[in-house]
C-alpha cells in the first residue's frame, strides 16, 4: 500500500464530495487542458492518495439560488495571501460575552449575504476573523476589513437593505461574483491591534453608523462614533490579540442546516479587475414594501445590477467633485436615477432650477480607471457614478445620457471616446462640453428640458453651448486621489453595430470589429468572437512597466512575428504566432512588460500582443507544434489569472538583439524557434549561450 494511504487509513481519514451527475459529452483536449494546468512549482504534502467519494447530493443554502455552488463560492471568496493581517483566527465578542458567527450555508449560492449571528463562544471556525490593514481589498491607512476565516467573506454594511438585514458577509471588493477591487462598505476604522473593546465604524456610515451587537443578528444604528454605547463595542480575542482565551478547534462547526460541510479553502488566487465596485452606492432604496419601478428597459430597479454597473471609481484623480454645472440660462444639469434602465443606466440629464441636490452634483475624472487621456476628462454623477455618455446612433434627441463608465452596460467597460470630454484643467468662466467621438464639431447643448447634442464651431460656441461648473472644491482644495489604476487601453476599432434601449456606447474594446453585417468567425472554439469576453479575456494592463511597446520581433532571417487576432478561439485566446515579412501593421507589433499585474518576477518578462493584449505562452501539454500561442495573460481563460510561470520569458533589457526566447516553465531546456513563413515553436536547448540561428530574435522599437 503507498505510504500516504496508509498513513490516511490509520488515520481514518475520509472524504465526502458531492459528484455531479454523469452526462454524455464530446471531450475537448484542448479546452481541457486549459482549465485543468498542474502546478508543478507546488508543494504537495500527499500525492496520488485514493479519495473515497460518497454521493451525498446538491448543498442547500437559505439564500438565491438554493444550492451552493463550490466553483462560484471559491471564485466569489478567494483568500488574500498578500494581505497584511493584523489579526488572523481572532474571535470578535459582543459586551455581552457572546461572539460574532456564521453559518457558511445561510447566504446564497456564492457564500455572500450572510448573516452574522450572535451565538455562545465556543472557538470552532464559524466565530475566526481575520482583521486585514492592506491587500487586494484595502489600502486606506486607518481602515480594516474585517474577514471571515472560514469563507474569506467581507463584513458588509448596505444600507440600501432592508432594515434588520443590512450588515452581511458579502464578496470582499463588493463585487458578487469576487471581481471587485475595493469598496467603503467594507472598510471599518481600525488604529492598530485594540487592547480594549472598540467600535466598528463603517466608513460608508459617513461617521454616524456604528454596528450593534444587541439581539440575534449583528445590525447597525444611528450613534455617536465618539461615544458609542455597550452593545456598540467589541472585543477582539486571540489571533494575535493582546490576550489569548479561547482554544481553537480545527473541526468546522456543522451547519445549522441538515446537510453538513467541510470547508477547505485551497484556491489563493486573488482576482485584479479594472473596476472599482461598491455594492452600495446604488441610489434608489428598496425596502420590504416592494420593488422600485424605473422608467427604461426591465420596468424594476436592480440594485445588484445597478451596483456593478455603476461603481465608484476611488482611484481616480478629480479635478471637481459634487460640482454643479450651469447652463447659460442658470438652470442646473441634474438626473433623476429611477429615469433609466434596470441598471441604472441611460438615464436622460435634466435642465432644472438649481437646488444644491445630489441629484445636481458631478465630479470631473481627469485620470482613472476609465480616462487616461491628457486634455480629456469624464463627466461623471456624483450620485450615482454613472458617466455622460455621447451616442450618435440613438435616436435625435435621445443622444446625451447617463450610461456605465466604459461604455459597457454591465459596468465591465474600460475607457471610450463617446465619455470624453475636452477638459484643460479647472474652467474659470463658461466652456463647451465636446465628446472626443464628435470629431470636434458637435457640443453639448442646454436647451429646452434636455441636455442635448448639436452641430457647433466648438471654437465659437453659442450660448447655449456653454457651461458653468460651480463649486466642488474648484481652484480650491484638490479632491483626495490615489495613483493606482489598473484599466485596459482605448480601442483599436470600434463597432457600428445599431443601437437599442440597452446598447453600449459607440465604441468597443476587441481587437477584431464587427458591423452590422453579422458575427464575426473565429478559427478555433466558438466559432463566432465574442467581444465581451474577448475583451474580460484580454485587458490592457495600464499598471505595467514596458520595456517595449509596440516594437517588432524579429527572427533570424529577417521575418516578424505576427499574429491574426481571428485565428483563435472566441475569446481570442489560442492564437498562432506566424513569422512573416514585415510590414509595420498592428499584427506585428508587441508589448515586453518587466513588472504589472501578470508578472512580479525580476529578470522575467511577458511578451504581449499589442493588438489583442493576449501574452505568448508555452504550454508543454498541448499536441507537438501547438505549444505557442497567444493566451489570456495569467493563464486563465476568462482572464482573471495571475501570473504563470508558462508566460515568463528570460529577458534583460540591456540585451535586445540575437536573443533568446526561454519560457520559465521550460526550465531553462526549451527555446522558442520561428522557421521562415512558420508557425512560432519550440525546441529543446541547454540555454541563452547554446541558442542558434532560429532561437535567436531581436526587438526592434
Amino acid at each position: 500500500m503507498h505510504s500516504a494511504t496508509l498513513l490516511l487509513a490509520l488515520l481514518g481519514a475520509t472524504f465526502s464530495v458531492a459528484l455531479p451527475i454523469r452526462r454524455d459529452v464530446t471531450l475537448d483536449p484542448a479546452a481541457t487542458a486549459e482549465a485543468q494546468q498542474r502546478d508543478n512549482t507546488a508543494t504537495r504534502a500527499l500525492t496520488a492518495v485514493p479519495i473515497k467519494c460518497t454521493s451525498t447530493g446538491p448543498t442547500s443554502v437559505s439564500g438565491a439560488g438554493g444550492t451552493l455552488n463550490p466553483t462560484a463560492a471559491a471564485e466569489a471568496n478567494p483568500r488574500d495571501n498578500t494581505a497584511t493581517r493584523a489579526l488572523s483566527a481572532a474571535q470578535i465578542k459582543t459586551s455581552s460575552g457572546q461572539c460574532l458567527d456564521i453559518d457558511p450555508l445561510s447566504g446564497d449560492f456564492r457564500e455572500n449575504l450572510i448573516p452574522i449571528q450572535l451565538k455562545a463562544c465556543d472557538g470552532s471556525p464559524n466565530q475566526q476573523w481575520d482583521v486585514i490593514t492592506q491587500g487586494v481589498h484595502t489600502n486606506t491607512p486607518g481602515q480594516a476589513l474585517i474577514v471571515s476565516t472560514l469563507t474569506n467573506g467581507c463584513l458588509n454594511f448596505d444600507p440600501r437593505r432592508a432594515a434588520g438585514n443590512q450588515v452581511l458577509l458579502f464578496s470582499c471588493g463588493g463585487r458578487a461574483d469576487g471581481g471587485g477591487q475595493i469598496t467603503n462598505s467594507q472598510q471599518f476604522a481600525f488604529s492598530g491591534v485594540p487592547t480594549s473593546a472598540i467600535a466598528l465604524i463603517p466608513a460608508n456610515g459617513n461617521n454616524a453608523v456604528c454596528l450593534t451587537g444587541s439581539g440575534a443578528l449583528l445590525d447597525q444604528a444611528a450613534c455617536n462614533t465618539a461615544s458609542p454605547s455597550a452593545n456598540e463595542l467589541f472585543t477582539f480575542v486571540g489571533g494575535g490579540a493582546p490576550t489569548i482565551v479561547a482554544a481553537v478547534s480545527t473541526t468546522p462547526k456543522a451547519s445549522t442546516k441538515s446537510k453538513t460541510k467541510t470547508k477547505t479553502k485551497s484556491k489563493t488566487t486573488t482576482t485584479t479587475s479594472t473596476t472599482t465596485s461598491a455594492p452600495v452606492l446604488v441610489v434608489a432604496t428598496t425596502t420590504s414594501s416592494g420593488p422600485t419601478s424605473v422608467s427604461g428597459a426591465g420596468g424594476t430597479l436592480n440594485p445588484t445590477a445597478a451596483a456593478e454597473a455603476n461603481p465608484r471609481d476611488n482611484t481616480a484623480t478629480r479635478a471637481l467633485s459634487a460640482a454643479q454645472i450651469k447652463t447659460s440660462s442658470g438652470q442646473c444639469l441634474d438626473i433623476d436615477p429611477l429615469s433609466g434602465d434596470f441598471r441604472e443606466n441611460l438615464i436622460p440629464v435634466q435642465l432644472k432650477a438649481c437646488d444644491g441636490s445630489p441629484n445636481q452634483q458631478w465630479d470631473v475624472i481627469t485620470q482613472g480607471v476609465h480616462t487616461n487621456t491628457p486634455g480629456q476628462a469624464l463627466i461623471v454623477s456624483t450620485l450615482m457614478n454613472g458617466c455622460l455618455n455621447f451616442d450618435p446612433r440613438r435616436a435625435a434627441g435621445n443622444q446625451v445620457l447617463l450610461f456605465s463608465c466604459g461604455g459597457r452596460a454591465d459596468g465591465t467597460g474600460q475607457i471610450t471616446n463617446s465619455q470624453q470630454f475636452a477638459f484643460s484643467g479647472v474652467p474659470t468662466s463658461a466652456i463647451p462640453l465636446i465628446p472626443a467621438n464628435g470629431n470636434n464639431a458637435v457640443c453639448l447643448t442646454g436647451t429646452g428640458s434636455l441636455l442635448d447634442q448639436a452641430a457647433c464651431n466648438t471654437a465659437s460656441p453659442s450660448a447655449d453651448e456653454l457651461f458653468t461648473f460651480v463649486g466642488g472644491n474648484g481652484g480650491a482644495v484638490n479632491a483626495a486621489t490615489t495613483t493606482t489604476s489598473s484599466s485596459p487601453a482605448a480601442t483599436t476599432s470600434s463597432s457600428t453595430a445599431p443601437a437599442s434601449t440597452t446598447a453600449a456606447p459607440a465604441t468597443t474594446t476587441t481587437a477584431s470589429s464587427t458591423t452590422a453585417g453579422g458575427p464575426t468567425s473565429v478559427s478555433g472554439a466558438g466559432g463566432t468572437l465574442n467581444p465581451t469576453a474577448a475583451a474580460e479575456a484580454n485587458p490592457r494592463d495600464n499598471t505595467a512597466t514596458r520595456a517595449f511597446t509596440a516594437a517588432q520581433i524579429k527572427t533570424s532571417s529577417g521575418e516578424c512575428l505576427f499574429i491574426d487576432p481571428l485565428s483563435g478561439d472566441f475569446r481570442e485566446n489560442l492564437i498562432p504566432v506566424q513569422s512573416k515579412p514585415c510590414d509595420g501593421s498592428a499584427g506585428q507589433q508587441w508589448d515586453v512588460i518587466t513588472a504589472g499585474v501578470h508578472n512580479n518576477v525580476p529578470g522575467q518578462a511577458l511578451i504581449v500582443s499589442t493588438l489583442t493584449n493576449g501574452c505568448l505562452n508555452f504550454d508543454p501539454r498541448r499536441a507537438a507544434g501547438n505549444q505557442v500561442l497567444l493566451f489570456s495573460c495569467g493563464g486563465r481563460a476568462d482572464g482573471g489569472g495571475q501570473v504563470t510561470n508558462s508566460q515568463l520569458f528570460a529577458f534583460d533589457s540591456t540585451k535586445t538583439t540575437n536573443v533568446a526566447l526561454l519560457p520559465q516553465n521550460g526550465n531553462n531546456a526549451v527555446c522558442l524557434t520561428a522557421g521562415s513563413g512558420a508557425d512560432l515553436d519550440q525546441t529543446a536547448c541547454s540555454g541563452a549561450s547554446s541558442a542558434t540561428g532560429a532561437e535567436l530574435f531581436s526587438f526592434v522599437a
